[in-house]
């Protein structure tokens, strides 16, 4: 199936980040129900410019969220690249306790956050391009064969 940007009926596009399966199937397109459990698949792809610059940044952020922490624990505790992006995902507020805090504020609004999963992978063979383009490339959640 081909993945297309979800448009509103009047045709005004939603978001980028938004996609369903076919032109026939809109996924989203449910009504909310109460009760109704809803999965966000998130993917966003980066490329390691410097990869000392990035550890020094994770292992930084590290630090800064880690009351008492020192730089020599965030040497020896920051140490992969999966450990610099998370640390750089939950510094960023994207991951972690800050996003969750700010999930929960919804919860007046009647979404109440459930559990979250994050997983890392390296060297993807097709990499998301920047912008609408990257709907344009098959199942962009299919793990590569290898994970």
């Amino acid at each position: 199936m081909t993945q297309q940007p979800y448009r509103f009926r009047d045709r005004r596009r939603l978001s980028p980040i938004v996609s369903v399966m076919s032109h026939d199937d809109m996924a989203g397109d449910e009504p909310l129900a109460d009760g109704m459990h809803i999965a966000v698949r998130v993917r966003r792809d980066f490329t390691v410019t410097d990869a000392g610059r990035l550890l020094a940044a994770a292992r930084a952020a590290y630090v800064q969220a880690s009351p008492g922490a020192t730089a020599r624990e965030a040497e020896a505790l920051v140490t992969s690249a999966a450990d610099a992006i998370f640390k750089i995902l939950e510094s960023s507020g994207l991951l972690g306790p800050a996003a969750d805090r700010a999930l929960a504020l919804h919860a007046i609004h009647g979404l109440e956050p459930g559990g979250s999963r994050a997983q890392v992978t390296f060297n993807e063979p097709r990499c998301l391009p920047v912008g609408p383009r990257c709907f344009e490339d098959g199942d962009v959640f299919a793990l590569p064969a290898d994970t």
